[in-house]
């Protein structure tokens, strides 16, 4: 499969034929990310399939595995499609108390009304198969096998424009590198020194907001859209 991708990057008619022989293969990560079922007449298959297409054209064997790399440019693609029609807010006010998970986040009413504002209608959100609810307890579940949970993340987030820029570049660095990304999610641990020298970020920053990073990397790479809303700006910053 590696083989192949990086072979069709420079022949036309290798592009072609890779892509249709893993059409199935784009429709069923379209189908997981936008949590229904995606056929070709649906939007989300073209977006799926351009995003496909890019991957093809920037892949390289240093990326690692091809199929996880596509997924992930596939997975931003319409995460951004999402937005771009308004099916989320471009930011959704989550409180840190919410994210902590202190009180029940359905009593925070101001946060659904801006998970829904702008959409076809509430009901659009939720048939995705999440809610805000289910994201905030699901990944927390999965904080506690780094030792910490949302509680602890009020006292460790970043205030400072530059310092949350430096974590968006920490948090971008390790989405884009699959052996860093792997270290962070099947070994559970921040390989500091490896991103301090892919960004040049000091260890101390890395080491003080840890917690943060790794909290960001795991929504952003998971299925939690309403999550990564609250997030976005971490490519904004990443990319720029």
């Amino acid at each position: 499969m590696n083989d192949r991708a990086e072979a069709a990057r420079t022949n036309r008619q290798l592009k072609e034929n890779f892509i249709r022989d893993n059409e199935q293969t784009i429709l069923k990560i379209a189908s997981k990310v936008s949590g229904k079922y995606i056929t070709r007449s649906d939007d989300e298959w073209s977006v799926a399939l351009l995003a496909f297409d890019k991957a093809i054209d920037t892949y390289s064997k240093d990326k690692g595995d091809f199929l996880a790399y596509a997924g992930i440019l596939i997975k931003r693609a319409l995460i951004d499609h999402f937005r771009s029609e308004n099916r989320f807010r471009s930011e959704v006010p989550v409180s840190l108390e919410t994210l902590a998970g202190e009180g029940d986040p359905e009593e925070n009413t101001e946060v659904y009304k801006a998970v829904s504002r702008d959409s076809y209608d509430k009901q659009d959100v939720f048939d995705r198969g999440r809610n805000l609810k289910d994201e905030i307890l699901e990944v927390n579940e999965i904080l506690k096998g780094y030792g910490f949970s949302f509680r602890d993340l009020k006292k460790c987030s970043p205030k400072a424009k530059k310092t949350k820029t430096e974590c968006a570049g920490a948090i971008t660095c390790i989405l884009d590198n699959n052996e860093i990304l792997s270290t962070v999610i099947e070994y559970r641990r921040l390989p500091i020194r490896e991103i301090t020298e892919e960004t040049g970020i000091k260890q101390k920053l890395l080491d003080r907001y840890r917690r943060y990073i790794i909290m960001a990397v795991v929504i952003l790479n998971g299925e939690y859209p309403l999550l990564a809303d609250y997030l976005q700006y971490v490519r904004k910053e990443g990319d720029g």
